[in-house]
């Protein structure tokens, strides 16, 4: 009940319990109005969502309402005064709706997405940011408001009506259709820039999943022919775009830690799950900015907020705009930058943490700085050897150097910057032996190089491993997205030799190219990852790698698991799975032939101990190379200098960097619409067009759904603004 520490005396908070099942939460209630902290009403029977909020918005026929869903909180600030005196700045207001981090298209940071709470901070502290962001204008229209948070006027509902209770039932789908009746009869909906609100998501509904949804856009699409192309337009328009833009500027600057600038390169992978991780790991401990190759090659993005929704673009060879980015990094108290890659990245970015006057650290994710070629693979997608003469050769056909460069030289270019570096974290020790051999074991790169396990194994205990059942056929997993060098056209080969009916392939992810004979369950995502591996129910997992993984955030999938794993005796999985028992290391360059003998001794329970490679020496590293323990929860953070922060007033460096933004909306870069997606957009412009409206009409929304996702998985409004 956050509201109740900020509700202004003339408001009354009325709390509506519909007939809940829950007696705990009923006696509670009770007590909580009994004390007069608000007013109770109770539904004899459950009149569902609708029905409950009309019997609220009923109660005081000459107030206005604000609605808040029980999954919100909110500031402990004058919000609601602010929301009450932006309802009357203009005449025939309907709605108001604030930002919140989950909020479809009033949702911060990044827009029509599902956000945490910004860089680890609370709702009063970001609610305090936009309450003083510079802002010229703090309404914006919009085709619906957004009913977890949303204030309507008395006028309007007396206008219109309330809810329209026998047409959506028990919930989803009303407020947007009482949006549009409001629009309909003159009144407008407006998204309120200078508040924000918390919202949880996804409680009222969470056990009734898409069908209601989709039900009530087929609804919506009946009444209102218009609605689905005023939300598209708005979001293509995106008019609230600089304001998110100047308060996430506003965060990073106000933020109580220390401000990191990552640099990495835009091909996403495990390197964008490490920044993820970290930006989750340390929360309020301190905030992560990240800096990306643009894709017109000449510039850079500047991302403050993990998806990165909306990106600052600076082109880097107009000595402007590098200043510019400077002048606002310098503003930002960037306090280190660490490099974590720096493909397609321009060298003029390596010169930043001396113009910032602060340090840098590097991450060593893959071998692209010893010889070009980020996996050591040879044109086949396979591993090129340790041997330098032979490896650097191989590894260039695969990945050509600039011309005029060799191997060498292109070491000999980096190693000066890796020498002055802070630190250089290996998330493997297989991977610090491999990379400072290259550079011929340099002291100084040794000395302040360190060995570190990314966070999601840090402190971890595994679970303990489930012996493999006999039975058939036995269902064998393959994790992530499987490319050559990642074994796609080794597990189908292997798949195609085997007998049907003894063993089953089953990809959790999906391959560079379909794959015979191999199950592929498609992508997954954090939230459904559990689901998924039950539904596959495998009986082990096979990482069917032909280059040395570096780390590998599927391995630790694997590990976390409690299944037997086969893996291959190359790169990070040796000693990451050194001592589990029902673990199969088998030598990485074994044909496919000996890999199916091994999956049909291990289908038919016979021994496979002619099939394993034989245990690797402990690797020799000096002791401090050694796989530092707590790295990340200890060392990561510390001897972070203080940020020298410029003195100059907030609202004057916000109003600069409001015209900045501004004359950066033409210059956004986004990865390229594909061929599939420019057909979805001509699909969807002639949707628009009057003499297809109703024909489209007819098509239930749920087959449009799926010849979308057909088309795309991306968001339509990600397609729309390129």
């Amino acid at each position: 009940m956050s509201s109740l520490q900020s509700l202004p005396s003339w408001a009354q908070l009325i709390v509506v319990n519909d007939a809940s099942p829950e007696p705990e939460l009923t006696l509670w209630l009770r007590q909580q109005a009994d004390a007069g902290f608000f007013t109770l009403l109770e539904n004899e029977q459950n009149l569902g969502f609708v029905g409950t909020v009309n019997r609220g918005m009923k109660l005081n026929p000459d107030r206005d309402v604000l609605l808040l869903n029980s999954d919100v909180e909110v500031a402990d600030s004058d919000w609601l005064e602010r929301m009450r005196e932006a309802a009357y700045i203009h005449d025939k207001v309907a709605s108001l709706t604030p930002f919140s981090n989950n909020a479809t298209i009033c949702s911060f940071p990044d827009f029509c997405a599902d956000n945490g709470l910004f860089a680890g901070l609370n709702v009063t502290e970001i609610d305090a940011v936009f309450s003083a962001i510079p802002l010229e204008h703090k309404l914006i229209q919009v085709p619906t408001g957004v009913g977890f948070c949303m204030y309507m006027r008395r006028d309007c509902m007396n206008a219109v009506g309330l809810f329209d209770e026998e047409t959506f039932g028990k919930g989803y789908g009303e407020e947007n259709d009482w949006c549009q009746r409001a629009a309909k009869a003159g009144f407008v909906n407006y998204h309120q820039l200078n508040v924000f609100a918390y919202h949880k998501g996804g409680v009222s509904f969470q056990d009734e999943g898409d069908p209601r949804k989709a039900r009530a856009m087929e609804l919506l699409q009946e009444l209102h022919p218009d609605y689905t192309a005023e939300v598209h337009r708005f979001i293509a328009e995106d008019p609230a775009r600089q304001a998110r833009q100047l308060a996430a500027l506003a965060l990073v600057r106000s933020h109580p830690s220390s401000r990191i600038l990552l640099v990495t390169h835009r091909l996403g992978g495990g390197v964008t799950q490490h920044l993820d991780e970290l930006q989750n790991f340390f929360a309020r401990k301190a905030c992560f900015i990240r800096l990306k190759p643009a894709a017109d090659g000449e510039g850079v993005l500047l991302s403050l907020s993990p998806l990165g929704a909306d990106e600052l673009h600076f082109n880097l060879h107009k000595r402007d705009e590098y200043q510019d980015m400077l002048s606002l990094l310098k503003w930002l108290g960037i306090t280190r930058v660490h490099f974590h890659h720096l493909m397609g990245i321009d060298e003029e970015v390596l010169t930043l943490p001396a113009m910032l006057e602060c340090d840098y650290k590097v991450t060593v994710h893959d071998y692209y700085l010893l010889n070009g070629n980020p996996s050591l693979t040879d044109e086949r997608g396979r591993f090129a050897g340790d041997d330098p003469a032979v490896r650097d050769i191989a590894c260039s056909r695969h990945y050509p150097l600039p011309d005029g460069t060799n191997a060498e030289s292109w070491r000999d270019h980096w190693l000066p910057w890796l020498q002055q570096a802070k630190q250089v974290i290996f998330p493997s020790r297989d991977v610090a032996v491999r990379f400072l051999a290259a550079f011929n074991d340099d002291a100084l790169l040794t000395q302040h190089s360190v060995v570190a396990y990314h966070p999601d194994s840090e402190n971890k205990d595994w679970p303990a491993v489930t012996p493999l059942l006999a039975r058939k056929p036995i269902k064998v997993l393959i994790l992530g997205a499987l490319s050559r060098e990642k074994g796609a056209e080794l597990l189908e080969r292997v798949a195609c030799l085997l007998p049907s009916g003894e063993v089953e392939f089953h990809l959790l992810g999906y391959g560079f190219r379909e794959l015979k004979n191999v199950v592929t369950h498609g992508a997954y995502v954090p939230e459904n990852l559990q689901s998924k591996l039950r539904a596959i129910n495998a009986d082990l997992i096979w990482f069917p790698a032909l280059w040395p993984e570096t780390y590998s955030y599927t391995f630790s999938i694997a590990l976390d698991s409690g299944l037997p794993v086969v893996y291959p005796n190359l790169g990070a999985f040796m000693e990451r799975a050194a001592g589990r028992n029902e673990s199969y290391m088998l030598p990485w360059n074994s044909t496919p032939e000996q890999f199916a003998a091994f999956w049909q001794a291990m289908a038919a329970d016979l021994p496979v101990t002619q099939w394993l490679a034989a245990d690797s020496e402990e690797l020799l590293l000096s002791e401090h190379l050694r796989p530092q323990a707590d790295f990340y929860g200890k060392h990561y953070l510390a001897a972070l200098p203080a940020a020298n922060i410029p003195t100059e007033l907030l609202s004057d460096v916000l109003v600069k960097a409001s015209k900045l933004l501004t004359q950066q909306t033409d210059q956004q870069q986004s990865s390229a619409v594909t061929s599939r997606e420019r057909l979805l957009l001509l699909l969807w412009r002639v949707r628009q067009l009057p003499v297809m409206r109703g024909l489209a009409q007819r098509v239930p929304y749920t087959w449009q759904q799926k010849l979308k996702l057909a088309l795309s998985e991306r968001q339509l409004h990600e397609i729309l603004k390129k």
